[in-house]
């Protein structure tokens, strides 16, 4: 090892100097900004700001991390080590510290008590809530709990699901898909996230259906769908039960849907990405599918499309005419 590498930090140098006074304000409670420091400042400030939307987003680490690192280059004029003549271990492990401060600060001040309870893989899977609520997963979903308690049952889900709500008055049920809120007190209704759009199908009880920012809220009856596109809502008079609870049997019914929506679903089911932009007639399409495996969906769906599917990757194909 050289002499340099085993020279120490002085005193002064900055890095240290944060990383310590990070230490002595995690081990006292007070406030970050307690610190007066231009970065620590500017972190408090972004995460505040995120903290107000997160629950409108599905959480992502390789977004929230590259967030992270962006605000933090806006806000030091960063020397890179390298051109340093210090020692290189010492100088690394205090950057280390103030990049676990961050994690922990955010994780641990901006993100709600979100526990994964059931995730569905190529199967469909049915749990039971502690209220006694049932959840049927379509495949490739994720239910969380965001809060239980005395005065609130509060979900999100990726994904897709069918929930048999048990009734409870003094408890709202609400469950958060992509850009829609469903909240009720009794019922049984099916809730999507897939695609780009966030849609609910009401079979029993009574709803309400709303968009992420409370603005356009909506009362379903039995029998009726909306859909959120956009940050819009809209919905069915009437709807086909068949057309969103099929999949619960392995089968997809799709009644004047244009084949993109059709390839969403599924893609979704099957967990994989399906190509159909070599597609010439766009043209409505009515019919049903089975869903008993990728290749025999497939090869009914490209008999429907005039065509027929080629596998470009593991987990994605693309829709070839047939002439």
């Amino acid at each position: 090892m050289s002499e340099e590498q085993n020279i120490l930090l002085p005193d002064d140098d900055p890095d240290l100097i944060l990383s310590q006074q990070l230490g002595e304000v995690l081990n006292s409670g007070d406030s970050f900004t307690s610190l007066k420091n231009r970065l620590i400042d500017v972190l408090v400030e972004f995460k505040d700001k995120e903290q107000k939307t997160y629950q409108n987003y599905e959480l992502d680490s390789t977004k929230l991390w590259k967030n992270i690192d962006l605000q933090t280059r806006k806000a030091a004029k960063i020397t890179p080590l390298f051109q340093r003549r210090i020692a290189y271990t010492w100088a690394a492990a205090a950057v280390v510290l103030i990049a676990a401060f961050v994690g922990f600060f955010w994780i641990t001040t901006s993100t709600p008590d979100t526990a994964l309870l059931a995730q569905s893989d190529s199967t469909i899977t049915t749990i039971s809530l502690e209220d006694g609520t049932e959840v049927t997963l379509r495949p490739y979903s994720q239910l969380f709990e965001l809060a239980v308690n005395d005065d609130e049952r509060t979900y999100s889900i990726i994904g897709e699901g069918y929930f048999d709500v048990t009734s409870d008055e003094n408890r709202p049920f609400s469950v958060t898909a992509g850009q829609g809120v469903v909240t009720v007190l009794g019922t049984r209704f099916n809730l999507s996230s897939w695609g780009n759009s966030s849609k609910v199908y009401l079979e029993e009880g009574r709803i309400s259906f709303n968009t992420i920012d409370g603005k356009e809220p909506l009362i379903l009856e039995p029998g009726q769908s909306s859909m959120i596109t956009d940050g819009i809502i809209s919905y069915t008079d009437e709807a086909l039960a068949e057309e969103f609870t099929d999949w619960i049997s392995n089968t997809i019914v799709f009644n004047s849907s244009i084949p993109e929506e059709v390839v969403a679903e599924v893609g979704q089911h099957f967990n994989i990405t399906i190509d159909v932009s070599p597609l010439d007639d766009i043209s409505t399409v009515t019919g049903s599918l089975r869903l008993d495996s990728v290749s025999q969906t497939l090869e009914d769906l490209g008999l429907v499309l005039g065509g027929t599917f080629r596998q470009a990757a593991d987990d994605k194909y693309v829709f070839v005419a047939i002439n």
